[in-house]
Formats: structure tokens, C-alpha cells, sequence
């Protein structure tokens, strides 16, 4: 399978890498382009097994299943650009999530799909978002699943519950690195332990938790109950918790939502030429 990418930038290069690490890096063959000849040389360099094309035009040609990792301003036109390249059997995935799944069915012969991926599939882990346009079979839906399997664990949402499931899923790790950061600092400005040590303790323990909850069976308040003895050390940072936590994440959704509504994409009929991440 040829697996093209346009736009090799933070997100479409993290792709790049999760693929070319992954179980399948001998099932497939990575296409891709950038409007930086830098870029391009760059990623090669780090993946000589990575076929790098000038256009996304060419990219288009070169693959089977094609991934728009743009930004999402640039993502419209160069649909429109790559359009006339789209075969009826192609596969083309967006993980813009500005851009509706109708909107490419309008202009584009082929399959359809949007997925939202997440930093944690450096590590061949965590959440993409998978979102299937009408077109598509199950048997369809199957094989770009289990293209991202050998990444993630994919999870079908619906198209409107896209901007909670991703601030989830995509926006959570950093949500959650600025908590245990301040965890960490906390620790050394009222323990006095090195930051090195800090920064161990909570990366490890963070690690033990998410194990426990995702491959032990613990459920959230399994931890909490077995870890805070009532009338206990941990019962007593909770109640210095709960009062702080109450809404901060009602309004941390809030805000996310209020920022992606106030920053639509522009129609896909715009027609831009330079494509980039």
C-alpha cells in the first residue's frame, strides 16, 4: 500500500515517523511532499525509505491512501488543487477538522474520511478521531482502521462531537503535561528535591496510572478509592483539589470551542497553491 502525505510539518511529519516505525513499515510505501525542498531533505535524511515528491500533485499519483496535513487555511485549495488527480479508488483522509467531510465528497471522486491524531502516536499510542464520509463500505471503514491500528487505537466519532472528542484525545496530553509540570515544580519549590527527580517521579507514575486504567481494567474511581484511605494523607490533598477543580474544565471546553467556531476555514472553493503544515 502507498500512503502519500501532503504537508510534512509538526503533524504530518509525527505521522510520517509513527508509520515508518510501525508494524506495517514493510506492508507500505510513504509518498509525501512539502513546499520547503528543506523540509523534504530533512525528512529523507531521517527516513531514507520515504518517497519524496515535488507536488502534491505527484504525491497524489504516487498513492493509494492520501493523507492533507496542511494547515487550515491552506487545506481548501489544495483539494481543489489535487482534484483533478483523485481517482475513484483513492483514499483520501484530512486531519483537519475545519473541513467538512461533505465538503470533499462535493469535490472529490473517492473515499473519504477525517482523522484527528494525537502527539502520543510518537509512541505508537493514544487516540485518532476517525470520521467516515458517506462513500465508504464497511469494508472500506475497515482497511483505514486498521491502517491506523498499527499507530493508535482508533475510535469512530460523530463529525459534531469532533471539537470535545479531540480537545479528549489531541489537546489532552498538553492539558494534562502543564498539570503534572506544575505537580512536578510544586514538589520542588515545597520538598526541596532536585527538578531531575521531580520530573522522574510524576513521568513514571503517570506511566503506572495510565497502565492501570487502560490495561488493568481500573476504572478512575478505582484509583482514587484504593489510593485515599478516608481521613488519610491522600483524602486530605483531594479536599485542596476538588474546590479548585470544580469547573475549570467546563471552562477550559468552553474557551476551546469559542477559539475553533471563531476560526472557520475558509470555502473549499478558495483556491491556494502553496501547501505546507
Amino acid at each position: 500500500m502507498r500512503i502519500g502525505f501532503i504537508g510534512t510539518g509538526s503533524m504530518g511529519s509525527m505521522l510520517i515517523r509513527a508509520f515508518v516505525q510501525s508494524t506495517l513499515s514493510s506492508e507500505i510505501q510513504v509518498v509525501a511532499c512539502n513546499r520547503s525542498p528543506e523540509k523534504l531533505e530533512q525528512l529523507q535524511t531521517r527516513y531514507p525509505q520515504v518517497q519524496v515528491c515535488e507536488t502534491a500533485e505527484e504525491t497524489v499519483s504516487a498513492s493509494d491512501v492520501v493523507f492533507l496535513c496542511v494547515k487550515p487555511g491552506d487545506a481548501p485549495g489544495v483539494i481543489n488543487q489535487v482534484s483533478p488527480f483523485i481517482r475513484e479508488d483513492h483514499y483520501f483522509v484530512s486531519i483537519n477538522s475545519h473541513v467538512l467531510l461533505e465538503e470533499m465528497e462535493a469535490l472529490l471522486p473517492c473515499r473519504v474520511a477525517k482523522v484527528i491524531p494525537s502527539i502520543t502516536q510518537v509512541a505508537l499510542a493514544g487516540v485518532t478521531l476517525v470520521m467516515h464520509g458517506n462513500r465508504t463500505t464497511i469494508e472500506d471503514r475497515h482497511e483505514v482502521e486498521s491502517l491506523l491500528e498499527a499507530i493508535s487505537k482508533p475510535i469512530v466519532v460523530e463529525e459534531a462531537d469532533l471539537r470535545v472528542c479531540s480537545d479528549l484525545s489531541s489537546c489532552g496530553p498538553a492539558f494534562l503535561a502543564v498539570l503534572l509540570q506544575e505537580f512536578a515544580m510544586a514538589a520542588v519549590r515545597q520538598g526541596g528535591i532536585p527538578r531531575d527527580l521531580a520530573d522522574a517521579l510524576v513521568k513514571d507514575m503517570t506511566l503506572g496510572l495510565g497502565k492501570l486504567l487502560t490495561e488493568e481494567g481500573f476504572e478512575f474511581s478505582d484509583v482514587i478509592r484504593r489510593v485515599s484511605v478516608p481521613g488519610g494523607i491522600t483524602a486530605e490533598g483531594i479536599k485542596v483539589l476538588q474546590p479548585s477543580m470544580s469547573g475549570i474544565f467546563d471552562q477550559l471546553l468552553v474557551t476551546t470551542r469559542s477559539k475553533a467556531h471563531g476560526h472557520k476555514a475558509a470555502p473549499c472553493k478558495v483556491e491556494l497553491t502553496e501547501y505546507e503544515d
